[in-house]
C-alpha cells in the first residue's frame, strides 16, 4: 500500500519522508559527499563543514512539514556540495552555482543517486541561495531555498518550524569560523562574479 505523502508510481528516492530526529547520513553517497568537501574545501575548522550540516537538517525539516521527500543520501551531498562552486578549481560555469552543479554532476557520476530526477537536483543547486520566491520550483528545492534562508538569519526566519528545533540544530552543528568563511565567500565572488550576487540571488 502506497504512503500517504506520494503517489503509487513515484521515484523510490522521493517516497520515504525524512525523519529529521536521525543522524547524519552515512551512506555511500554520503561518504563520498563528505570527502569530496574535505578534497575541495580550503578552510581550516568546522565552520564551513557544519554550515553545510545545518543546512541538510534544515532543508530536512522543511521537506518533512511539506510532506515532500528525499533519499538522506542525496539531499546530505547537495548540502555538502551546494557551496564547493565558489571555491573548486576544476569546474567551470557562470556563476558559482553553476560550478557547484557542475562539481555535483562531475563527482557524483557512477554513484547511486537512488533514482532522484536530475530536475529536482538542478534545482536544489541552482536555487538555494534565490531569496524570492521560484514559480514551480519543486518542493525539495524550495526546502533548500528556505532552509539557506534560516541559516543566514540565524534562526530569524524559520517558516513554521518549531523554535526549539531550530535552536538544538544550531546548537548541534557550532558556527566555528563560519564568519571568517563568508568574508572569503564574498571577497570571492565580488572578485570573480560580482553579477551573481543580482542575478543568482535576487532574480
Amino acid at each position: 500500500m502506497p504512503d500517504m505523502f506520494t503517489a503509487p508510481d513515484a521515484p523510490s528516492a522521493l517516497r520515504a519522508v525524512p525523519d529529521a530526529g536521525q543522524g547524519l547520513p552515512t551512506g555511500a553517497l554520503a561518504r563520498h559527499a563528505e570527502a569530496v568537501f574535505e578534497r575541495v574545501s580550503p578552510y581550516d575548522g568546522v565552520g564551513f563543514r557544519n554550515h553545510c550540516r545545518r543546512l541538510f537538517r534544515f532543508s530536512e525539516m522543511l521537506m518533512r512539514q511539506a510532506d515532500a521527500a528525499m533519499d538522506r543520501d542525496v539531499a546530505y551531498a547537495v548540502a555538502m556540495c551546494h557551496d564547493l562552486g565558489i571555491v573548486s578549481r576544476d569546474d567551470t560555469g557562470p556563476t558559482y552555482l553553476a560550478r557547484s552543479r557542475a562539481l555535483f554532476e562531475r563527482e557524483t557520476a557512477g554513484q547511486d543517486l537512488a533514482g532522484t530526477p536530475a530536475r529536482i537536483i538542478d534545482e536544489c543547486m541552482i536555487y538555494n541561495h534565490r531569496i524570492l520566491a521560484v514559480p514551480n520550483l519543486s518542493p525539495q528545492a524550495d526546502a533548500f531555498r528556505r532552509a539557506v534562508q534560516i541559516e543566514h538569519s540565524r534562526g530569524l526566519l524559520r517558516f513554521g518550524l518549531d523554535a526549539d528545533a531550530v535552536k538544538q540544530v544550531f546548537i548541534g552543528h557550532p558556527r566555528g569560523n563560519f564568519d571568517r568563511v563568508l568574508l572569503d565567500f564574498t571577497w570571492r565572488t565580488l572578485r570573480r562574479e560580482p553579477l551573481t550576487l543580482i542575478h543568482g540571488i535576487f532574480f
